[in-house]
């Protein structure tokens, strides 16, 4: 089977050499064009599983319109997005590279609601994050062993919890307390581990995600250096 990498977008990532990830099949999430700049690599798979609820719809057009300058990465997102890109979707081969997420609804959910998933079920869960989801995607399409990186886990309220503090720039009144960011994410973690029928490794620098087994990112690419 072939490996593939989970991209998060937790303060490690901006220490973490991206460009090990070229020639490898990777998928990435949400506002991870900010890092762009700093990296020649870029993901094979893009992902956005939450609706656009507490972003101004110039943040998640911004973020989406990265992806789909990019002449190689397919894109998974919901409908609502897909049908608010209309005017974008031209170009020889740009529509097809939009990929419509068959996803629940779950990300509307909160670790303490009775109803909260326990395992991962038919078609995609969203709960958690779009990191999980992805995740879902590795596994469906055939790739093991699936690698995390940037998964700090950690969220901080009013402080800077992504590779750059420019990565939120919509009033924090619109976010998830960190409470509650943390206790998801770590929760669909735990889910992820339960549910997965091949292994799941983190390869994070740093962060405080302990639910897989870890390994060394750096390791990982020894053999590309003899």
């Amino acid at each position: 089977m072939t490996r593939a990498f989970v991209v998060g977008n937790g303060p490690s990532l901006a220490n973490t050499p991206l460009d090990k990830l070229i020639g490898e099949v990777s998928f990435a999430t949400n506002r991870i064009h900010l890092i762009y700049p700093k990296t020649k690599w870029r993901p094979s798979y893009y992902i956005r599983a939450e609706e656009a609820f507490g972003l101004e719809d110039a943040v998640w057009m911004d973020d989406l319109l990265a992806q789909l300058s990019l002449p190689d990465t397919i894109i998974y997102c919901n409908q609502y997005f897909i049908k608010h890109m209309e005017g974008h979707l031209h170009g020889v081969g740009v529509r097809e590279r939009v990929m419509r997420l068959k996803a629940c609804t779950h990300y509307t959910y909160h670790f303490d609601r009775v109803e909260c998933p326990h395992t991962w079920h038919e078609g995609l869960c969203t709960f958690g994050s779009s990191v999980n989801v992805a995740v879902q995607m590795a596994v469906q399409m055939g790739f093991a062993p699936i690698y995390l990186i940037g998964c700090d886990l950690g969220y901080r309220d009013d402080k800077p919890s992504h590779f750059t503090s420019e990565y939120i720039n919509v009033p924090d009144s619109n976010l998830r307390g960190a409470r509650y960011a943390n206790m998801d994410t770590l929760a669909a973690h735990m889910i992820a581990k339960r549910s997965s029928p091949v292994p799941i490794y983190n390869a994070t620098l740093g962060g405080s995600l302990e639910v897989y087994p870890r390994v060394d990112f750096m390791e990982l690419f020894d053999d590309q250096s003899k």
